[in-house]
């Protein structure tokens, strides 16, 4: 019965304060001088802010960063290629993907001094599933991250006054060939679990970058045993970006719904 004494309350409360003069005049507020500078100190900081959160929405695109690191890439000549190949002999054919074949090679540094270098050469095949814009954008990715579980990208070369146009990749070798290999070719030895357990997380250590490490999100969206390198120490590195896109810009929320994993990245 309690509340109904605290309504009869109020409502007296209330008729009384109805009955009450009202005042002749209501003061008016005016802000002093300190009042007026700490408003105008927080309207900086609003516009200040508002600026900051304007420069985060026009950040640069994978293209624009690739233009000012394009000279980190080394440009290489057809015939310096296929010299480093044989003439792409079968015999150091290591590989081969949508993309084209793969093959070990050795080239000179630039200069042609010093000693030369094992890389692992990409070359497209014009008749295979990936084509130029698969190429480009390998290019242009690997080109802008860099990262310990990122596989390197050391130059490209690209011919169009052949018959054929030529498009090609030059990586760096990575001797314990795929995660792919030593899960499911009885010709490699079964990786330890200790060492499955350090490629999946170093694996993910390179996705962690590709999303949240550099001003620009990547999405992978290639993401498979086949796709994860092994080097001398089996440490795991991410390759082909071919299929990689830019993360959602300001505003959206995705790029695109299209499915590109591999059943074999369970097998990890």
């Amino acid at each position: 019965m309690g509340c109904f004494h605290f309504i009869r309350e109020r409502n007296r409360y209330r008729k009384r304060r109805a009955s009450a003069p009202m005042p002749s005049s209501v003061p008016m507020y005016s802000p002093t001088s300190n009042e007026v500078t700490s408003r105008s100190e927080d309207s900086t900081t609003a516009k200040q802010t508002s600026k900051s959160s304007g420069s985060v929405s026009s950040q640069k695109s994978i293209p624009e960063l690739y233009e000012e690191r394009a000279h980190n890439l080394r440009v290489f000549e057809l015939k310096e290629l296929r010299n480093a190949t044989n003439d792409f002999s079968r015999l150091l054919k290591i590989g081969e993907g949508g993309f084209g074949s793969v093959y070990k090679g050795f080239v000179k540094p630039p200069d042609r001094k010093g000693d030369g270098t094992i890389v692992a050469i990409k070359k497209l095949n014009p008749q295979g599933l990936q084509g130029h814009k698969q190429w480009l954008a390998e290019v242009q990715f690997l080109g802008v991250v860099e990262h310990p579980n990122l596989v390197k990208l050391i130059g490209y070369c690209s011919v169009d006054s052949e018959r054929v146009p030529q498009r090609m990749l030059v990586y760096e070798f990575m001797p314990n060939k795929s995660l792919e290999d030593h899960l499911f070719n009885r010709a490699y030895p079964s990786l330890p679990w200790s060492t499955r357990l350090q490629v999946a997380l170093r694996a993910a250590e390179g996705l962690a970058y590709l999303h949240e490490g550099m001003d620009v999100q990547v999405i992978y969206r290639d993401f498979k045993a086949s796709n994860v390198l092994l080097d001398e120490e089996f440490r795991p590195k991410l390759s082909d970006f071919g299929l990689a896109r830019e993360g959602p810009s300001e505003g959206h929320t995705h790029v695109t719904t299209a499915v590109r994993m591999h059943p074999t990245a369970l097998a990890m």
